[in-house]
């Protein structure tokens, strides 16, 4: 991630524990897990949480 990056999710192995790192708003803080399966989950809700896509608007059916 670049110093100047105002939201991203970052994982690395380290000294045997699974660290994620965020960044949200210039902040980064980081969040160690026992196992990756964990880690992996975690950084993928935040990932989502940090990036939200819209829903793309319904379309009515016609009858």
């Amino acid at each position: 991630m670049d110093d100047d990056q105002r939201a991203g999710v970052r994982i690395e192995h380290i000294d045997g524990q699974w660290a994620v790192q965020l960044v949200e708003n210039g902040e980064t803080t980081q969040h160690l897990f026992e196992t990756e399966e964990f880690a992996r989950n975690f950084a993928a809700g935040q990932w989502l949480r940090l990036n939200p896509k819209p829903f793309p608007p319904m379309r009515r059916r016609r009858r």
